[in-house]
């Protein structure tokens, strides 16, 4: 089913695995698997998948290794544990005897308040836009506008700025006060989105992931996080000269400790479809500004183009 060295490389990713032989019982856990679910029960080895899982995540379990298992399909579930949720990915992989065995991945979900601040700061964003759009008109058209529309448009940047003020206050009463963002798993994002990129297009990209299994925790939202890297890989897509690769780089930096997380995403630009400058997006450098980080871009005339995103690490 796999080399000892294989299985090996697994404890060393900080993601939940289980792999689980053709009969559905479990012959590998990883660390990070046993530190979440089993507590002081110890090595889950020999038991049934779906038996080291409580209460109702059982029967999700079953059902999603019965349809790798029986129909050799890739499945996935939805469970909770701990007051964490987490979204399983079960897929076929070969064993012996020409039989199919189980790779079990859990990847942890943004909490409901992560969900809730990213939705805000989602909001928050074309509100400041429209605002900065109504000005801009106000200041273009207030000499030639009759009294009354002068009052429609100050009326309406009233309104629009009213509802910054209270979008203000809902992000801050959905962070309990805080300031702070919250954290999340980047390199669960980073796979998230590289899967959105790839189903999404109806040609083949040549489009290589490369980071550490063992990346930490960085402040900020999962949602924002992810919609800012959609979007920077989208238009690097369709910058990019045709038939060259596109790759997405995460590492630590930081000599004895890790301090942030650098995410980068690499291009070669074409000389006809790149946009007029090689600074990252606005939308981009403003919402990681938000979250702690920064994000720039360098560019070589032979190597092509980098545009870093350096993410910060929660405070103490």
């Amino acid at each position: 089913m796999s080399t000892t060295k294989e299985i090996s490389l697994l404890g060393f990713v900080q993601t939940p695995i289980l792999v689980g032989d053709p009969d559905g019982c479990i012959v590998y856990a990883n660390p990070s698997f046993c530190d979440i679910f089993c507590g002081l029960e110890g090595d889950p080895v020999g038991q049934p998948l779906a038996m080291v899982f409580g209460g109702g995540a059982r029967e999700a379990v079953l059902a999603a290794t019965a349809e790798v298992l029986q129909r050799g399909k890739a499945a996935r579930m939805q469970i909770r544990e701990g007051g964490s949720a987490f979204t399983g990915l079960c897929s076929p992989i070969e064993a012996e005897d020409d039989r199919v065995g189980v790779v079990m991945v859990l990847l942890e979900e943004e909490s409901d308040e992560e969900h809730l601040t990213g939705l805000a700061d989602e909001i928050a964003e074309p509100i400041a836009v429209a605002i900065q759009a109504m000005h801009g008109l106000s200041d273009q058209l207030r000499g030639s506008l009759l009294e009354e529309q002068l009052e429609l448009l100050d009326r309406g940047l009233h309104s629009i700025e009213t509802a910054q003020k209270w979008m203000r206050e809902l992000s801050a009463a959905i962070r309990g006060g805080k300031t702070q963002p919250g954290r999340f798993d980047v390199a669960n994002s980073i796979l998230r989105v590289s899967e959105r990129i790839s189903q999404e297009s109806c040609d083949p990209i040549d489009f290589e992931v490369l980071m550490p299994p063992n990346l930490p925790r960085v402040a900020g939202t999962t949602v924002v996080f992810e919609r800012l890297l959609t979007q920077l890989i989208r238009q690097r897509i369709e910058e990019s000269r045709e038939g060259q690769p596109l790759t997405l780089l995460a590492r630590t930096i930081g000599e004895n400790q890790a301090k942030s997380v650098l995410v980068s995403v690499v291009d070669v630009p074409g000389a006809k479809r790149r946009g007029e400058t090689g600074l990252p997006p606005d939308n981009l450098q403003q919402g990681i500004r938000q979250m702690g980080g920064e994000a720039i871009c360098v560019e070589d005339s032979t190597l092509g183009r980098v545009t870093a995103v350096r993410l910060a690490l929660p405070s103490a």
